[in-house]
């Protein structure tokens, strides 16, 4: 009795793998053409398929939901006279283990009933990587797609190349002969069940904002940036500045992250509908674990894997949306200018007559182009910038963090290094010295947040765009505000910074903050 291990993330089945596995199960084991391993004893038993990263829908690596991946997988596998069983692999971070997590959580979920071993099982796969742990525990490997002969060579294409292609042909794929042919009877059936399928493989592949992982960047550190969210404190903070301006009914949030504010806006809004934007796979997750969990109570809650400029809602559909924290992402991985007053203007649309935009977010200071002396002490710490990771960027001086600030920010910043009275000091426009005081403690995620603007508007500029759009800005108790957050001011710039006229004249701490009420009249 042999089976064949068949692990993959299944996205689709093509015309390629029917035929394969039709010749390989018409055939004794012993004249399959395998790579070298040892070869399985006994008859052709079962093809187990392992659906890995079973957890994750929501990137271009994986865009496609399990269920709907089981379903045709459990379609492609009824043609074949062999028995087939479908176990779902959660994701795994990079690991050289990949091979064996996927036998003992095949164990795990069948009861201990399918242990699979190099005697009993062949494994059916065509990535090198993979068959290459394979290898090492003594399986002998169907090499499927992936030519025996030169084992870097293809000789049909890739599931994941196919679906790329159904991305790029959009929901008139069924039209296209040369891609029908080369994808297996179940994929097309299950396409045509599941139509909103290709809709999030055309979104998913076509988001400018998108890695390949559903993820903004590469560096971001999503422990650390959900706990700056989720701190009972910080999030209550944010919470208290919105929660007056909120109009209910249906309340978006648009780059809610794990759904932490939304949380908050549940036990005071129960009977509203509360809907999460979030563009990110990795919060997608987190947001949904929280619904499982029941963190809304009983609201109605919902998330969408959606960028925020695109046209999620009908016109005069909601009656509060909250940007919090957004804003300043769209100035710095969108368009700048352009992409903020396109959003403005979209956000007018969406909202219903009587509705609000409440935009949370970090601002600029007024007159920020005006030359100031920031002092940075070289004190408290080593005063060494020639290595910026985070171990590195804990142990420098504040005067050395500039310099290495400096270095890495993605916008050039222009200085001059004065020396009066004793005092060292970096002459430089005071929109600069406020991105460094309010960017120099994000040590975990340097790369990441040196990649975003938070001063580029003033307050009087963002009211001045909502205005534009069509809002009416709500000033009535002290709705619409920038602020200087208390605790930045001392946890992270007492005996750190300080800011002065080029007099020498001490200048009051810069705003921080903003909250700005937008409401559709």
């Amino acid at each position: 009795m042999a089976n064949i291990l068949f692990p993959g993330r299944h996205l689709l089945q093509t015309k390629f793998q029917q035929e394969y596995l039709s010749e390989v199960l018409g055939s004794p084991v012993d004249q399959l053409d395998m790579l070298e391993g040892t070869k399985p004893k006994g008859n052709l038993d079962k093809i187990v398929f392992a659906i890995t990263s079973s957890n994750q829908d929501h990137s271009r690596y994986n865009p496609i939901p399990f269920h709907v991946r089981a379903i045709g997988v459990d379609r492609f596998a009824r043609q074949f006279p062999a028995g087939h069983r479908i176990i779902g692999v959660p994701h795994y971070g990079q690991t050289d283990n990949f091979a064996e997590y996927t036998l003992k959580e095949i164990k795990e979920q069948t009861e201990g009933e399918l242990i699979l071993t190099p005697d009993n099982t062949m494994v059916m796969c065509s990535t090198p990587g993979v068959i290459e742990m394979y290898r090492n525990m003594g399986f002998s490997i169907l090499p499927a797609e992936l030519t025996s002969v030169n084992p870097e060579t293809y000789s049909a294409e890739r599931p994941v190349e196919l679906v790329k292609r159904i991305s790029e042909v959009g929901h008139g794929w069924i039209g296209d002969q040369e891609l029908c042919d080369r994808l297996s009877g179940a994929t097309i059936s299950v396409l045509i069940d599941f139509p909103e399928v290709t809709t999030r493989l055309i979104r998913l592949y076509n988001d400018p904002l998108l890695n390949e992982q559903g993820s903004i960047t590469d560096t971001r550190d999503y422990d650390t940036y959900a706990y700056g969210m989720n701190n009972s404190g910080i999030v209550q903070v944010k919470y208290n500045d919105i929660k007056g301006s909120i109009v209910p009914g249906k309340i978006v949030d648009e780059g809610c992250a794990d759904g932490a504010l939304l949380v908050q806006i549940a036990r005071d809004f129960p009977d509203s509908d509360l809907i999460g934007i979030e563009l990110t796979e990795e919060f997608v997750a987190r947001f949904n674990e929280r619904i499982r969990s029941g963190h809304f109570g009983g609201s109605y809650v919902h998330v969408h894997q959606r960028n925020i400029m695109e046209g999620v809602f009908q016109d005069s559909s909601i009656d509060t949306t909250i940007c919090n924290s957004t804003g300043h992402e769209l100035w710095s991985y969108g368009g700048g200018e352009d992409t903020i007053r396109k959003y403005l203007d979209l956000k007018y649309n969406q909202t219903r007559q009587g509705g609000r935009l409440i935009m949370r977010d970090v601002v600029g200071p007024e007159d920020k182009d005006r030359i100031v002396y920031l002092w940075c002490n070289s004190e408290d710490g080593i005063n060494d910038n020639s290595d910026n990771s985070p171990e590195a960027l804990d142990k420098m001086s504040t005067h050395a963090l500039f310099k290495r600030f400096v270095q890495d920010y993605k916008v050039p910043i222009e200085y001059r290094e004065v020396e009066q009275d004793g005092k060292r000091y970096f002459a430089l426009k005071l929109k600069d010295a406020v991105e460094f005081m309010t960017k120099k403690d994000y040590h975990k995620c340097w790369q990441s947040e040196l990649q975003e603007e938070f001063a580029f508007w003033d307050l009087n500029e963002w009211k001045q765009a909502g205005v534009v759009a069509g809002f009416t800005v709500v000033e009535t108790g002290n709705a619409s505000r920038a602020y200087t957050s208390q605790w930045i001011a001392d946890n992270s710039w007492k005996n750190k910074v300080e800011l002065y006229t080029p007099g020498l004249d001490r200048l009051p701490l810069p705003v921080t903050n903003m909250v700005l009420v937008l409401e559709k009249r």
